[in-house]
Order: structure tokens, then C-alpha cells, then sequence
């Protein structure tokens, strides 16, 4: 990490830089600097503080720049001058720099043969002559860039040749070599792009760069995924999924990439990264960041983006993250190459490659051992066969001479991608499941599922809390009444849950829920009717749990622990029970542990024990004290006993040190009712996740509300969810929002959108139909299908099966549905309890779920099913798919009137589905997938459709295309040839109306190089200013948005600006088009501090509306920006002006509070003078700080311009250049 190499590099100085007249070294105020002081040998001996500040830490320790200044007064002019003719430190680690600075300032103050210095040993010094001289021509002065430094945006890339033998620094600038590298660079590019992908490069690559990217892309659209696997894999059709490949010693082939035995060279030669876009390529700044050690959010912890406004150039140069893009790039930048290597060895497919990765990885294997068969085995996949050519395509098999890496990496990524769930997520492995399912998961190994769980390879459980609360508190119902059933097939094992010992917890008192014995779940455990989860046996344990005794502070919330009780931890969970209260106990976590005082956090109870706080408080011996309140209602303060010490009574003590996976099957099921129990509901969660605003969104941070354990079951019944479930309704407070996606007919049930099966069972579902009923008028019918709520915790996890037998099969072995909805109802109800109750129902649901039932489309063959009559009974499971699933929830949840829908699915009449009400429902026509809908008449004729798989298309989705950008074109084309530059020109220039170079310079303000000007000062602007135009240079002029020409730079301290192609629907683009102007005018001037103080930005033309006249923008009266970016106040030293013109062009573009408007009349400038004037009031009005050097670096003292012309209104002179 940069960051850390420079603290470790100053603390080495800190203890070991030595020098006869430098003292305190240490770490500055401002991140990335240093200070020091020097002692002069005159002046009596003055001490100086020196200031050092990298200007970027993130540069460091190989490209990073240095800024030198002093913090002292009155300092001697030997001093400055020897500050500024320091010379170059680009590059230097702390300790280099030190040592070239002393000496620097040893030489400018020396004046005596008793001090002499020393200059011929230093090599650090290098040639001071040349380097003087170099400084003194800051024209032809390069970035200094050092050999090791990254930058694609540097144009002093270091030319390598490709090879494992070759001298590269003595072929470095060698024209051939450049030229051997490209053709082999354009060959490789050219057979993925005629393979029918898209091809991009960002950086140095057509002069073989020492580092630089490759984006391979394809529309999603063309993958073959079928629309419900769309929705749960957050894609959109008209997105790119694009492979980006980045490149750190120059590009190597696959020949290169991997040894003379076949096995990957070095595998960081290139890394990968996925992602998603809506542009064919990302821009640099994007490629950048996917790449930065130091980027915190990843997929796990992105929202998906809504598909309306993508064509805003902020977010179509953008990588959004992909839904399994961090177990994607696991893959591949560990195995990709062995995997390539052992098929050009062995001669395997894609399959036995891989297996033979997973099977001899780590372990010493020759040809004499022979090759088993079975890794010859071809690929079978039904999902595979359904999928369109360019994504089974294997540019391996074609035994090409010159195979081309990047093509082979994207074959590669896809296959893992479209087939995503097939395989592990975590080991990659095939999934060798028996049922199907819509979402990828893990294997059924535990480290497997824990590494899933612990490493971030799953789904964000807080987006969905965010985005579909009702989904999750349906998930959560379903496993909780499971739990409490004992009918879990599936459990957490592997994930290294600590919870409290079950059999130490107290007894529920009143009627039984779980647990316990007598309990209800006793009533119903029968072997006949309990289901043996699978892999789930009681593991043997040394572990004895037990109780411990201690004394309670109920005050301060702090136990008391005495000799030989457990030793607690921070953060550790506890339970406390009261010897006197039965079956009350409370959870809390150790916020401090300084034994033999314990202070915990607040205290939590039982979500299904309900105490009179008034009876508390009336029974207390005395007043109970102000406790911290957790969010629910579940969190209450234990009362004080009577007949107990008022001081410090003695509870006991249960810890959560119980592994999960050593408990019994029991045991299991009731300890994830028992963490449930403490959960907050989903809703407290959602309020907790927008407290954060977007910044640090992480469920486990709310460590006083939910466990680890608890957590941790809630990720794992979020994660395991295989299915896509989706709202319908809406609920706001105690009303659901009707939706044209409602089935009518079922009023009072809350409805969802339901999805299962693998990724290609639509397409097998439709390919049944065509077989089945080739001509029939109704191809399909609707059908209910009922199953008691603890069901559902499996279904959704396993789909619709018939291996289980929960109520007989009176008419043959299948999935029986019926037409009436209320005989399903009669199999879809939970256990009640004597109090009429819904027994096993989560606590803290919203929802408060009794009954469920499923609506599913069937192939209209009843003469082929098992049984029509009474029950519809099939036994095809591809002749099923689910479309909704219904609960009946809180009957204190009203719901608005229904909404028929605009457009029905026409049904047929001899088998409508009945609904709770007896009448005939209407299924809207949403509910079909949309290949089998009918085209609506309200498309317009000449919309792009684009085809999916094998026949499906997109029919609503416009899929808008985008240019090839020009250096894209370039790199495929060989040296002798020119791209055709014209259409892309014509493409760029019908996305704005900006001509650059159209700027009439004889009105512009244009100054002289102020006399406060520096070596130092200027050679920082110059690289400045040559790192703003590579940036200019290298994007497109609309998604910048500014100009630069150089022909008006007459020196380094003025810059001229043109800010333009603003969004079209701003009243200041409008205002800008009636006026004839295609952009605005800004003048930058940089005072004699900079970068310690911020420039001065103003607007030269054209004047805008005042604000106290009803303008925006942040533009003064004046002309100047009211930003406190552009103040002391607001002013970083290591901002620069790429990020400062951005922030600018933000500024103006905004409409909080107004937008932007020009003045009306005649085109007008702002002059110099009203501009300050108007900067020095909106300083004191906002109370920002005016920079120290504002008045003394913008007075006409300071520059070759009159007084008169500084104070006047109208624009300066045109200046000699």
C-alpha cells in the first residue's frame, strides 16, 4: 500500500536520517508530509522548520512528487533560494530526499572553509549543472517520471519487448520491436473482435507499454439468459459485460504467459477484473480504480443501478459491479493460466482441465503416471446445449499457432458467467446437486459454504434489506417456521457460529413454541413427519456448557465476576437469566472486559416474551435506571428482584462459546429460533442501513443490536435463497399500493413475482410447449399449488418436487395442483396453537405470514398428466414453472382496490383459476415471459430488438448502440493505414455543438508571467498543465466538458477555460444555444503560494443572472465562483485541476437552490476588479478564509497590467505573447 510504504519510510527516517544540523524529523499534519528542522551556521544559529509534502500518496514510493516550503517567518533568502533550486526529489523515498534536501540547503548556506561541504560523494546529487540548467527551461522539462511508476495517462511508458530472453532496456525504444508487438498485438485483438466481441485499450498499449489495459465486451443481450435469470442476476440487456485485462510488464502472448512445460510463467503479469457497463469500454479513471488495492466497494456492497438515465456519460464509462464478480476474478487470476496450461499440455477441454486443476493442484504428477480417461469426458449440459454459439465457442480447439490470450480469457469468463450455476462459487467446482436452481450458490462442502458466507462471495444481504424488505421478511418467516416445525433440510454447518448451550437456556413460560421438553415441537416431531436434514448429525464435543454465577450492577450495566468465572472478551455475546424470573433471560455483548468488571451493552429478550414494563417498574425495590434502548421493542431493561440485594444481585451467566455444528438436529432448529427471536425486525434493519447515507452500510455494525450468530443466520437464509422472489405490493405504513402486476381475484394476499429452476428452464418450458401443443389455441393453463408454511423454507431453495410425501398420493406420484384456489388452502395452512395462532410464526415479522400458496403455469396437456381429475397431478417438472407466490399476511394490512390490468393473458375457460373469492382471476399479461407475449401495436415498428438464445428477443427494450472510439480503431488496423475517421468525427460531433480553437482571443485578458513567479512554482504548473491536457487529450471533448488551448497559455500562472457541452435540458445550455454561444469562458490565475493556496477562478464571458436577481450556479455578482473549494477554507495542497474544473462544471450545472441563467441582452464580460471584489465579499459572508497570498498576488503590483485596467469592469488587454 502506498500509503503504508511512505509511514514506514518516515518512521526508519524518523529513527535513523542523520545529519549535523537536522533535528525533529516527523510526520506533518497534512496526509503525506513531513517536517524537520535545519540549523544555520549564521543568522545565531536560526532554526527553520522545513515542510515536505507528497502531493499524492498514492504515487508513492516510485511516482510521487514533492513540495517544499517552509512554515517559518523571516527566514534568510539563502534559504528560500536554496529550497528553490533544490532541484528534482520526484521519486525519492523519504530518507533519498532528506538527504539531497540537507545537502542542498548545507551548499546555499555554507560560507566558511571551517564548514566545508562535500559534494563529490553524494549519488543522489547526480549532474546539479544539467539539473539547474533543466530547471531554468521548464518548457522542455519532462514529467521526471520514475522507471517504476504506473500511469497510463504518462506518455514516458517504457517500451519492452516481448520474450523471456530478451535484454529489455537495450530493445526499449527499438522501432522494430515496437512494430514485431503490435502486429502481434492487432493478430489477437482482430481474432476476438471477428470471434463477435468488442474490443478497447486504455494506456500505452500501441507502443507496448510496461502497463496498460485490454477491455474484451459483449452486449448481455447476446448471452442467451433468459429474462428471470436477468432479474436475479441484476442484469440488464443493454449492458456490456466487459473482461478487463491489465497488463504490468508490457503485453505478453500465451506463448509468453506460460513456461516451456505449458504452466503459467508469472501469473501477475496480467490480472483481471469483470464488471458490467453501458458503454463497450470504461474510461481510464474506471480501469484505475477496479484496479486500486485501496478500493473498499465492491460488488457485495453496491446497489444495482435502475436502467433509466444510463446514457449520461458519468455513468456509461463506469464499471458497476457484477453479480458474482469477486468469485469471477478469484477464479481467473488464480487458475486461468495452470487451467490454459494443462489443456496445451494434455490436450483437455475446458471440463477436464479444470477438474484436473481441482485434483492435482499442489501435488507432483508426470506423464509416466498416465492420464485418466475421464477428464477426456466431454461437456454435457442441457443449460449449455440452449445457449448461442458465441458463448460455447472455444478458440483453443482450433489448434491456432498464435492463439490469442485475451479471446481465450473472455471464452473463459463467459462460460463461468452464463453457466454461473453450475459450478461452486467458491471451489468452482460442478455443483452436483439433484435439483436446479436460478440463482449460483456454493457446493455442499462446510468450508465451501464458509468462505461463501466470510469472504464476501455472496449477495449483499444489505441491499436487499434496502430494496425489498418484504422479500426478506418473508425468507426469514419461512426459515423460522421450519425451525420451529423441525422440518429444515438445510443448515448452517461451516460457518463457525457461536451460540448459547439450547439445554441451559430456561423454559418458555405459557404455551410452548419450541423447544423444550413437552413442547410443541415435540407434538409434532414423529418420524414419520420430521425431516432429517442432510449432513446435519450432532458432532462429538469436548465442550461442557455451563453456567456461571456472577454479581449485576444494574446501574452501570458492569458484572462482577468472581474468581475462576469465564474469562469474557470484548464483543463476545452472553446470555443473563434471574434464578427468580422463569423463562426470562437476556442477551448482551461484552462492550468491555477489565476483569473482574464486565460492561455490557444493552440488554435484548426474547422477541416471544411480552413484560408489563409498568408492573416492572411497579415491583422494582427502586427506580429502574436510564438503560441504552436498542431499536425494537424487543430490547427491555431486566427488572430488580425482590427479596434480592438492591446493590449487586447474583443472575447466572450462559456464554455463546456453543459450536452451532456440535449440536444436536434438535438442538440446531432451536437455536436458530432462539437467535431469530433476538433479530431486529427488517424494518428497524432498513432504518439502521439509511442512517449510514450510503457510507459504511455493513449490518454488522450494529454490534449492540445483532449478534454475530444472528447475523450470520440471516446471511445464510438470504444467501441460500436459490430462487428470484420480487415484490409486487408495496407497503406503506398499514396500506399496500396496488400494481398492475397484481393477479386480481386475491385481494387480501400479498403477492410476489416467482421464479425457479436453472437459467434455462424457461427455454426448456417453451421448448416443451412447441413439442407438446404445436397447434392448440391455449398453450398453457394456470394451476394453484398449496404446501404448508414450513415447506416453504425448502421449496425456495430446491424448487417444486415430489420426493417428499407430506399428505399421501391418492392419484399418482407428481405435483398436484388444483384450479380452486381454497383446495389448496387446505394444504398450504401452519399448526395452530390452542390459541388459534399460527404456531412457528417469526416474532418480528411485519408480515406476520400464516399460509402460502404458489401460482404456476403447466403445458396444457392434461391427457398426459397422472392424474385431471380431482387434482391436477404432473409429474414433468419441466412442464411447470412458477410464476407468483401468495401469503397470507397481518390482517391489519389493508390493501388499496385492485388494479385491473391494461393488458390480460388470455386463459382457457375450461381450466381459469379460481380465486379466494370464488370468481375467475385475471393474470397479467407480466406474467409471461416476454418472448411468448403477443407484440403490442403501441411499439413503434422500428425499434431494435435484439435476440436472445435461440429465437427470444428483447421486444420493449430500445438497445441503444454506441461508437468505437478512434484509438480503438487504430490498434486494429495496421501501420500503413488510416482509420476512417469520419463517421466516428461525425458521431462525436452530433454529441456537441463545442468547436474547439473557435475562441476569439483579441478581447481575452491574457497576462504577462507575474514578478512573484519561481522555478519551483512554475515547473509545478507545467506539470499541471501537462497533466490536465493528457487528460483533455485522451477523452472524448462531451464527456469532459472543458478546453484547454494551448495557444493561450503565455505563461504557466494564467490559464484560459472553456466550459461546455452542458446537459441539454439546463436553463444555462438552453440560455447558452438562444444566444448563439456554445460555451463558457473561465480564467484560472494562480497565486505565488500555490498549490499551498487555492487559484482564483472566475467567469470571463458571458455574465450571468445574479444571484439577488434570481441566478445559480455559485457564480457571484462579480464573476467569481462562490465555492469554499476555491478558499482557504475548503483548499486542499494536494487537489489538482482536473478535479477542480470538474467541481466547477458541477457547480454551475446545479440547480439547488436555482439553476444557472445568463443576463438578458447583448452577450457581456465580467472585468478583473468587480470579480475580486465580488470573491473577497463571498468570503466574509460565508465566513470561509481568504487565501494570505490573494491580495498581494492579484494586485497590479504583481503583474504587467495597469492599475486602471485591474479596477476596471471592461477586459483587459490582449497581451504580447
Amino acid at each position: 500500500m502506498p500509503r503504508k510504504a511512505f509511514v514506514e519510510d518516515l518512521q526508519q527516517a524518523i529513527g535513523s536520517f542523520s545529519h549535523p544540523r537536522t533535528s525533529d524529523v516527523n510526520l506533518g499534519l497534512e496526509d503525506g508530509s513531513l517536517t524537520f528542522k535545519y540549523a544555520l551556521l549564521t543568522h545565531g544559529g536560526l532554526v527553520v522548520t522545513v515542510q515536505a509534502l507528497v502531493t499524492d500518496v498514492g504515487d508513492y514510493p516510485s511516482s510521487h512528487m514533492y513540495m517544499i516550503y517552509t512554515t517559518s517567518e523571516n527566514i534568510p533568502p539563502e534559504v528560500s533560494q536554496g529550497i528553490e533550486d533544490v532541484g528534482t526529489l520526484d521519486g525519492l523515498r523519504v530518507a533519498d530526499m532528506l538527504s539531497k534536501l540537507t545537502k542542498r540547503l548545507d551548499k546555499a548556506t555554507a560560507v566558511s572553509s571551517q564548514d566545508p561541504v562535500n559534494q563529490d560523494h553524494d549519488p543522489m546529487d547526480g549532474d546539479e549543472a544539467s539539473a539547474e540548467a533543466s530547471e531554468a527551461e521548464f518548457e522542455g522539462d519532462s514529467d521526471a517520471e520514475s522507471l517504476d511508476a504506473w500511469s497510463p495517462k504518462s506518455s514516458l511508458h517504457h517500451i519492452v519487448a516481448s520474450g523471456n530472453d530478451r535484454d529489455v532496456a537495450s530493445r526499449a525504444h527499438s522501432r522494430s520491436t515496437v512494430l514485431k508487438i503490435r502486429r502481434r498485438i492487432r493478430s489477437d485483438l482482430l481474432l476476438a473482435k471477428e470471434a463477435g466481441f468488442r474490443v478497447g485499450h486504455l494506456g500505452g498499449l500501441p507502443d507496448n507499454a510496461e502497463d496498460f489495459f485490454i477491455t474484451i465486451s459483449i452486449r448481455v443481450a447476446r448471452l442467451g439468459i433468459s429474462e428471470e435469470a436477468m432479474q436475479a442476476w441484476h442484469l440488464n440487456p443493454q449492458q456490456y459485460f466487459i473482461l478487463l485485462l491489465r497488463y504490468n510488464s508490457g503485453y505478453r502472448p500465451l506463448e509468453d504467459l506460460l513456461d516451456a512445460n505449458g504452466g503459467p510463467q508469472r501469473a501477475q503479469q496480467v490480472v483481471f477484473r469483470v464488471g458490467l457497463s453501458y458503454r463497450y469500454s470504461v474510461s481510464l479513471d474506471a480501469a484505475i480504480e477496479a484496479f486500486s488495492p485501496t478500493k473498499t466497494k465492491d460488488e457485495s456492497q453496491c446497489e444495482y443501478e435502475p436502467i433509466q438515465n444510463h446514457g449520461s456519460s458519468d455513468r456509461s464509462t463506469r464499471l458497476l459491479p457484477c453479480f458474482i464478480g469477486s468469485s469471477l476474478q478469484e477464479l481467473m487470476n488464480k487458475r486461468l493460466l495452470s487451467i490454459i496450461g494443462y489443456r496445451a499440455a494434455l490436450g483437455f477441454g475446458w471440463k477436464g482441465a479444470e477438474a484436473w486443476y481441482t485434483d492435482h493442484q499442489g501435488s507432483n504428477w508426470s506423464t509416466d503416471d498416465g492420464v485418466d480417461v475421464k477428464y477426456y469426458s466431454a461437456d454435457i449440459s442441457n443449460q449449455a446445449a440452449a445457449l448461442p454459439r458465441i458463448v460455447t465457442n472455444d478458440h483453443l480447439v482450433r489448434g491456432s499457432t498464435q492463439p490469442s490470450f485475451p479471446l481465450i480469457a473472455m471464452q473463459f469468463a463467459l462460460r463461468h458467467l452464463v453457466r454461473c450455476t453450475e459450478f461452486c462459487l467458491v471451489c468452482h467446482t460442478p455443483v452436483e446437486d439433484d435439483f436446479e436452481a436460478l440463482k449460483p450458490y456454493v457446493c455442499s462442502k462446510p468450508l465451501c459454504l464458509y468462505q461463501y458466507m466470510s469472504f464476501g462471495f455472496g449477495p449483499s444481504i444489505e441491499h436487499d434489506i434496502i430494496s425489498q424488505p418484504h422479500v426478506v421478511d418473508l425468507l426469514t418467516s419461512f426459515c423460522y417456521s421450519g425451525a420451529a416445525s423441525m422440518r429444515l433440510k438445510n443448515l448452517p454447518i461451516g460457518l463457525s457460529l457461536s451460540v448459547p448451550a439450547p439445554s441451559l437456556l430456561p423454559p418458555v413460560p405459557g404455551p410452548a413454541v419450541y423447544g423444550g421438553s413437552g413442547s410443541m415441537m415435540d407434538a409434532h416431531d414423529s418420524s414419520a413427519g420430521a425431516v432429517k436434514p442432510e449432513g446435519s448429525h450432532a458432532v462429538q464435543s469436548t465442550h461442557t456448557p455451563r453456567k456461571y454465577l456472577a454479581k449485576f450492577d444494574q446501574a452501570n450495566m458492569e458484572l462482577i465476576m468472581p474468581n475462576g468465572g469465564p474469562y469474557l472478551r470484548t464483543n463476545q455475546w452472553i446470555v443473563l437469566t434471574f434464578p427468580s424470573i422463569i423463562g426470562e433471560c437476556f442477551h448482551c455483548r461484552v462492550i468491555e472486559a477489565l476483569h473482574p468488571v464486565v460492561r455490557l451493552g444493552p440488554p435484548i429478550n426474547r422477541a416471544s416474551i411480552h413484560i408489563d414494563l409498568a408492573v416492572r417498574a411497579e415491583n422494582a425495590a427502586k427506580p429502574t435506571p436510564s438503560l441504552p434502548q436498542a431499536l425494537t421493542p424487543a430490547a427491555t431493561p431486566p427488572r430488580q428482584l425482590h427479596g434480592e440485594s438492591t446493590k449487586y444481585p447474583e443472575i447466572e451467566i450462559i456464554v455463546y462459546d456453543q459450536n452451532f455444528d456440535d449440536l444436536s438436529l434438535r438442538d440446531k432448529q432451536a437455536t436458530i429460533c432462539t437467535v431469530l427471536d433476538i433479530l431486529p425486525s427488517v424494518a428497524d434493519m432498513k432504518e439502521f442501513l439509511q442512517s449510514k447515507h450510503g457510507k459504511d452500510m455493513d449490518l454488522r455494525k450494529w454490534q449492540d443490536r445483532i449478534s454475530p450468530a444472528a447475523a450470520g443466520v440471516l446471511r445464510w437464509i438470504i444467501a441460500s435463497n436459490r430462487s428470484c422472489i420480487i415484490e409486487v405490493d408495496h407497503i406503506e405504513g398499514e396500506t399496500s399500493r396496488a400494481s398492475e402486476e397484481r393477479v386480481t381475484g386475491m385481494s387480501q394476499w400479498m403477492q410476489f413475482r416467482f421464479a425457479q429452476g436453472a437459467p434455462d428452464k424457461e427455454q426448456r418450458f417453451i421448448q416443451s410447449i412447441r413439442e407438446t401443443m404445436t397447434t392448440a389455441l391455449y398453450p398453457t393453463q394456470y394451476a394453484w399449488h398449496g404446501s404448508p408454511l414450513y415447506n416453504w423454507h425448502s421449496i425456495v431453495r430446491e424448487g417444486l418436487h415430489f420426493q417428499d410425501t407430506s399428505h399421501g398420493r391418492a392419484y399418482g406420484h407428481g405435483v398436484y395442483h388444483a384450479t380452486d384456489v381454497r383446495t389448496s388452502l387446505g394444504y398450504s395452512g401452519g399448526i395452530l396453537t390452542h390459541d388459534g395462532k399460527t404456531f412457528g410464526t417469526w416474532p418480528h415479522s411485519q408480515l406476520k405470514i400464516s399460509q402460502a400458496v404458489a401460482l404456476n403455469e403447466i403445458v396444457n396437456a392434461p391427457s398426459q398428466f397422472v392424474s385431471s381429475n380431482p387434482h391436477l397431478v404432473v409429474d414433468q417438472l419441466d412442464w411447470i414453472q412458477t410464476r407468483y407466490l401468495f401469503v397470507k399476511i397481518n390482517a391489519s394490512i389493508k390493501f388499496d382496490q385492485e388494479v385491473q390490468p391494461s393488458e390480460a393473458c388470455v386463459q382457457d375457460p375450461t381450466f381459469t383459476p379460481k380465486g379466494a373469492d370464488g370468481q375467475r382471476i385475471v393474470i397479467p399479461i407480466t406474467a409471461v415471459s416476454k418472448s411468448r407475449r403477443p407484440i403490442s401495436k403501441a411499439v413503434p415498428k422500428r425499434d431494435k430488438r435484439i435476440k436472445l438464445g435461440r429465437g427470444c428477443q428483447v421486444n420493449d427494450a430500445i438497445i441503444l448502440s454506441d461508437d468505437t472510439d478512434i484509438e480503438d480503431l487504430q490498434i486494429l488496423m495496421s501501420d500503413d493505414e488510416e482509420p476512417e475517421a469520419e463517421a466516428p468525427q461525425l458521431a462525436e460531433a452530433a454529441k456537441t455543438d463545442f468547436v474547439p480553437g473557435s475562441l476569439d482571443q483579441g478581447s481575452l485578458p491574457l497576462l504577462e508571467a507575474p514578478i512573484y513567479a519561481t522555478s519551483t512554482g512554475t515547473k509545478a504548473l507545467q506539470r499541471e498543465l501537462n497533466s490536465t491536457l493528457k487528460t483533455q487529450d485522451s477523452r472524448p471533448a462531451h464527456e469532459l466538458g472543458w478546453y484547454i488551448n494551448r495557444e493561450l497559455i503565455s505563461n504557466m500562472y494564467q490559464w484560459i477555460i472553456e466550459l461546455h457541452s452542458f446537459e441539454s435540458h439546463l436553463p444555462l445550455a438552453k440560455d447558452l444555444k438562444a444566444k448563439g454561444l456554445t460555451s463558457v469562458v473561465m480564467e484560472v490565475r494562480f497565486g505565488k503560494d500555490y498549490p499551498m493556496t487555492p487559484p482564483f477562478v472566475r467567469i470571463v464571458r458571458p455574465r450571468f443572472l445574479s444571484f439577488m436577481a434570481g441566478g445559480g450556479g455559485h457564480v457571484t455578482a462579480g464573476g467569481a465562483l462562490c465555492m469554499e473549494l476555491l478558499t482557504n477554507s475548503g483548499w486542499s495542497a494536494v487537489s489538482n485541476m482536473e478535479s477542480v474544473l470538474l467541481q466547477v462544471r458541477l457547480a454551475l450545472s446545479s440547480t439547488d437552490p436555482r439553476p444557472a441563467r445568463l443576463e438578458q441582452g447583448p452577450v457581456g464580460d465580467y472585468g478583473v476588479g468587480e470579480a475580486i471584489e465580488a470573491y473577497v465579499r463571498a468570503c466574509h459572508a460565508h465566513g470561509w478564509q481568504i487565501p494570505p497570498d490573494f491580495h498581494s498576488s492579484y494586485t497590479p503590483s504583481n503583474t504587467a497590467n495597469s492599475l486602471t485596467a485591474m479596477n476596471s469592469d471592461k477586459p483587459l488587454p490582449m497581451l504580447p505573447m
